[in-house]
């Protein structure tokens, strides 16, 4: 376990960072640029997670979860990998061409810029695959913190510099490149160049099955952007997009990086142990202990965050913000479920669910695209009710944990979530839910919350409580 917290802590601390300055630097770009701006780069996002769906093949999780890892298969993961990579550089290239060919500029250079970006993670996918399977998340981590750092300084000096749209494409790649230069750099025993195919058929197959079940989701959720953006607009398309991308900034810095560290702590576990049961339960309790609080939190405040952060141009992104945090909500009462169906060995039937997933969800979307932005958000809680009544069927049966515990945690989770946002949603409801709230009442509303959801915490020693008291004891040390 102390390998885990220190994990957390490392990833938690260049997290903090990251998502400081990932955040600061979304909040200037979306002053400089328009709605429009925002939805032409969004739909080259869009289109390049619809053309790079293969990169969801799932080589770094099948070199994680292995027990004892051959460098042979090491050699066929980076090859495989890297054909896939240069497979979505062409494609991108090719779209970038095309996009020119019918004189649209803007996206078209998005796109040729985009290319390179694919070309350059292949470079670092061994050392920081390896790295991960050591849980060696220092390095990772202090990585982390120089991609971001290198990513917001690029963007913003071209977009101050009238750069527009290309602008926000070139950040992430020079970052690619300089962090792929330090993984080659921290790790040169590890660098393969010479391809290799053994174990080819085992590898192939666990990524068909990651590519059934991620690929399917990230077709369903980039093509969704892109059939909004064709029914409602660029314009639409930015506000959602700017909506969308502040939830999941949210969501993948918090719970993201925290399934990151969990998964390689149960693959471990169930190595030696051959059982997950009591960290997953405890990983469950922090989880929705943390983010169920936040997300009902912002989706309560979305107006007066929305406005505080873009300006009032931007107050049609509030409404979906909102329904988008309380889809989150809903998606983690079946959360990790990824994690427990790859180390379970049961891809397969994951992959039957997420067709299902996609298919039902990505047409509850598509009836609310032909009313407006929010109706289109609220499908997302309609797609996550869907996803609960798939997974949690099998949840308690992959992570070993008896019939109600689950249930019990979800229940304490929903109480510590009321005690939180109950100050600041008396706050909002008195003002009419208006936009133009005082901050100050906010904040002290949300201190209030805190204060209780603290104690609340201690009164039932929740391991959230107990991860705090030994960070504080390891400070005064």
């Amino acid at each position: 376990m102390a390998s885990v917290r220190k994990s957390l802590l490392w990833s938690y601390g260049s997290q903090a960072v990251t998502l400081g300055v990932t955040f600061a630097t979304s909040v200037i770009v979306t002053r400089l640029l328009s709605p429009v701006d925002m939805g032409i780069y969004a739909l080259a996002l869009a289109i390049s997670g619809v053309l790079g769906v293969f990169l969801s093949f799932g080589t770094q999780a099948y070199l994680v979860r292995e027990a004892d890892l051959d460098p042979r298969v090491v050699r066929s993961a980076f090859t495989v990998n890297l054909v896939l990579s240069a497979a979505l550089a062409l494609c991108l290239f090719a779209a970038g061409a095309i996009e020119l060919w019918l004189d649209q500029q803007a996206l078209a250079t998005v796109f040729l810029i985009m290319g390179f970006g694919p070309l350059l993670s292949a470079l670092e996918f061994v050392p920081a695959t390896l790295f991960m399977r050591e849980m060696r998340y220092g390095v990772i981590s202090s990585v982390t913190v120089v991609r971001v750092l290198v990513t917001a300084g690029v963007t913003l000096g071209l977009v101050f510099g009238g750069a527009g749209v290309p602008g926000l494409a070139a950040g992430p790649v020079v970052a690619n490149l300089v962090c792929a230069l330090l993984y080659m750099a921290l790790r040169p025993r590890d660098l393969i160049f010479r391809p290799g195919l053994y174990q080819f058929r085992a590898i192939a197959v666990f990524g068909v099955q990651m590519l059934s079940i991620s690929g399917v989701a990230q077709v369903a959720s980039r093509g969704s952007d892109i059939l909004l953006g064709s029914m409602l607009g660029l314009a639409a398309l930015g506000l959602y997009a700017r909506a969308s991308s502040l939830s999941a900034l949210i969501f993948v810095n918090v719970y993201g990086l925290a399934t990151g560290v969990i998964f390689a702590k149960l693959s471990r576990d169930l190595r030696e142990t051959g059982e997950i049961h009591h960290s997953f339960v405890r990983a469950l309790r922090m989880i929705t202990g943390v983010m169920w609080p936040l997300l009902i939190g912002l989706a309560i405040v979305a107006g007066p965050v929305v406005q505080l952060l873009y300006g009032r141009r931007w107050l049609p992104a509030a409404t979906p913000l909102s329904l988008l945090m309380i889809a989150q909500f809903v998606v983690l009462g079946f959360g990790m479920n990824w994690e427990l169906f790859v180390l379970r060995k049961e891809t397969a039937r994951q992959t039957r669910i997420e067709i299902i997933r996609a298919v039902v969800g990505t047409a509850i979307f598509a009836i609310g695209c032909l009313f407006s932005i929010a109706a289109a958000a609220l499908g997302r809680i309609g797609e996550a009710v869907v996803g609960y009544l798939l997974y949690r069927p099998h949840i308690d049966r992959l992570a070993g944990t008896p019939q109600g515990e689950i249930g019990g945690i979800y229940r304490e989770s929903l109480l510590l979530t009321i005690t939180a946002t109950l100050p600041v949603a008396v706050t909002m409801l008195s003002q009419r839910w208006s936009p133009d709230v005082p901050i100050a009442w906010i904040v002290a509303s949300t201190a209030l919350g805190g204060a209780g959801w603290a104690l609340l915490l201690w009164r039932r020693e929740h391991p959230i409580f107990e991860e705090v008291r030994l960070l504080l004891a390891r400070l005064r040390r």
